[in-house]
């Protein structure tokens, strides 16, 4: 799976956006520390790449929210039966877990090598997993209880990557929709968004 850079860029800090905040909310005590003067006014030197990343973030955040909700560009969904299963929700999280454990033993000290070596560890995280099904598997699915499950269905007899919100077993029918290549979402995650719609 490929996906291009910028869409990997946008998927990544969607993925890592609670490090990025974890990583302002660190480095905040040298907020009102250095500052840079500006015609008469002296502004903090942080407050620049703050409002940088935190739009960034903002814009990421969205763009993955209105991936996986909008139907636009979306098949129909279609029912599968399921012949096999393996449930990848843990090893995702241990993934994630472990990722977001590396970067964060530099920047703790909140010194500017632990932020360079931040930066270091970053670049070789999305390096690993820039091309990978990783990225589309935000934590935020987890604390909505979704589950990611690899599984063959009966129709293509191909293994396909879904996120579902309950247990899957061999042997049920599922209703997804495609999301990318061999990722498949829930009906209800977008089925939910268009309820919303109705209600406005």
């Amino acid at each position: 799976m490929s996906t291009n850079i910028f869409n990997s860029l946008r998927l990544f800090l969607s993925e890592y956006t609670l490090l990025f905040i974890i990583l302002m909310i660190i480095y905040s005590k040298y907020f009102f520390i250095f500052y840079v003067r500006i015609y008469s006014f002296s502004i903090p030197i942080l407050l620049i790449p703050y409002i940088i990343l935190s739009a960034l973030l903002i814009i990421s955040n969205y763009g993955y929210y209105y991936l996986i909700t909008t139907e636009e560009d979306k098949e129909s969904p279609r029912t599968y039966h399921v012949t096999e299963i393996e449930d990848l929700s843990a090893n995702y999280a241990n993934i994630t877990m472990t990722t977001y454990v590396l970067a964060l033993l530099s920047i703790f000290p909140a010194t500017l090598i632990g932020l360079i070596v931040f930066i270091i560890v970053l670049f070789f995280i999305f390096e690993l997993f820039k091309d990978s099904e990783i990225l589309f598997f935000n934590p935020i699915l987890f604390i909505t209880n979704y589950r990611i499950y690899k599984i063959r269905v009966e129709e293509h007899n191909k293994s396909i990557y879904i996120v579902y919100k309950e247990k899957i077993q061999e042997g049920d029918y599922i209703r997804v929709r495609h999301l990318y290549e061999n990722i498949y979402l829930d009906e209800r995650i977008i089925k939910k968004k268009r309820a919303n719609e109705y209600l406005l």
